[in-house]
């Protein structure tokens, strides 16, 4: 292994990291160093190097020249890579979402593509923000976590002031609504079944 193999064996590529991070992966995993690949593939190690941290784009000929010299067929490398964006969603992959007629409240999904029951979020209440005078109800079950700030809850009319590191979970079928009244946003990470967005 080179020094810059070593430098950066442990950094995730930028912008998507399929392509690029699973050929190094793939590498790394040979013990090949990029000069031995370059000699096995006939292009330069800086070309190689700039695909595995995805400044370049292979082309498809490239890119099965590049497996044919790893040992790995095309299709297991998009199997991984398939099968690494269902399960791993990164910062710049989440999706930032807001419901209509209410303001100051974000929702950001922690699983934007959820296969399953459950979805998770970042709730962010901006301060006096609120779900609204009128609790509301749904199927399905929620547990929130505040993070930071402070949040009023009401559940099944009764009134909990929640502080960092306080939880809330019931079923979404009781009438239920929040208020932020600090002068800071509340932050929470939300869950719930089934997702409702």
């Amino acid at each position: 292994m080179t020094a810059d193999d070593h430098l950066h064996a442990e950094e995730p590529a930028p912008g998507d990291p399929g392509i690029g991070r699973h050929l190094r992966r793939e590498r790394l995993n040979r013990g090949y160093t990029l000069e031995k690949l370059a000699e096995k593939t006939g292009l330069s190690r800086s070309y190689l190097s700039n695909i595995e941290r995805n400044v370049n784009s292979p082309t498809i000929n490239t890119l099965r020249t590049i497996v044919s010299a790893l040992g790995v067929s095309l299709s297991r490398l998009f199997a991984d890579i398939d099968r690494e964006h269902r399960v791993l969603t990164r910062p710049d992959q989440r999706v930032e979402l807001t419901r209509a007629g209410v303001e100051g409240i974000t929702y950001t999904l922690l699983n934007p593509n959820p296969v399953g029951r459950l979805e998770m979020m970042i709730l962010e209440v901006a301060p006096g923000a609120s779900s609204g005078d009128q609790p509301h109800t749904h199927s399905g079950e929620e547990v929130g976590l505040l993070l930071s700030g402070e949040l009023d809850y009401w559940v099944d009319g009764v009134h909990y002031h929640l502080r960092p590191g306080d939880s809330v979970s019931f079923e979404s079928s009781t009438p239920h609504r929040y208020r932020n009244p600090g002068p800071v946003p509340a932050v929470c990470v939300w869950s719930e079944t089934p997702p409702g967005f």
